[in-house]
């Protein structure tokens, strides 16, 4: 295992199970792969159920969690590990049959105050006076963000990598400033990412060496906002 020690926190080039338990302290946030064959460099998409399932329950058995993953998996594999507090749809468009993931909580709970937004009836007579007073709508559970249109492999040769907008997200309606944010599956970095601009401490793995040194590049630069 490789560490890397950045002023946030500290990255691995490793397997996490192979680091030992994982701070329980922590918040695990997560787009695990999703065991449908798709082609990254160096991990096999496309386990036994079963060794999948031990996969997912290493990564999310234990700490308070939040996985990003298709509905089906999440439902069938996560609830077999432990109950779902909470769901949000997270819908894009896109050229592929599925055009929406599911991003849920187990063992915590969002707080879809922390970040407001626009109301969807401003001339309503009682939404217009909420607006008039400096208030917004709570975040709500259907987040329609694309995706990242990868299509040059020279600066992220990450296959899939996460809108920055949909990581950081889940980090500010899951945790508070300082919190940690745990990630196994870290890829390119973005939910490093954006703990570095929301101003959480981040452990991240990531066994890929291509992968985990896209990784180091973009949060070595990386600056709070």
């Amino acid at each position: 295992m490789i560490f890397k020690d950045l002023s946030f926190g500290r990255i691995i080039n490793g397997d996490f199970r192979e680091y030992g338990d994982l701070p329980r302290d922590g918040f695990i946030v997560s787009d695990p792969p999703y065991n449908q064959n798709y082609h990254y460099n160096k991990y096999l998409d496309n386990i036994d159920d079963m060794d999948y399932y031990r996969l997912l329950e290493s990564a999310f058995g234990k700490n308070r969690c939040v996985a990003v993953s298709y509905p089906e998996l999440a439902i069938n594999i996560l609830s077999k590990i432990r109950d779902c507090n909470e769901a949000v749809s997270w819908v894009y468009n896109s050229n592929t049959a599925k055009q929406s993931r599911l991003i849920t909580w187990w063992g915590c709970r969002p707080d879809f105050k922390k970040i407001g937004q626009p109301y969807k009836n401003p001339k309503d007579k009682r939404i217009s006076a909420r607006i008039a007073a400096g208030k917004s709508a709570r975040l709500y559970d259907w987040w329609n963000i694309n995706q990242v249109k990868n299509v040059s492999k020279k600066d992220n040769p990450h296959p899939c990598p996460m809108p920055l907008e949909v990581m950081k997200r889940i980090i500010l309606i899951t945790t508070n400033p300082g919190d940690l944010v745990i990630d196994p599956f870290m890829g390119s970095g973005t939910t490093g990412l954006a703990c570095v601009i929301t101003g959480r401490r981040f452990l991240g793995f990531e066994i890929d060496p291509i992968y985990f040194d896209t990784a180091e590049k973009r949060l070595s630069i990386a600056q709070p906002q």
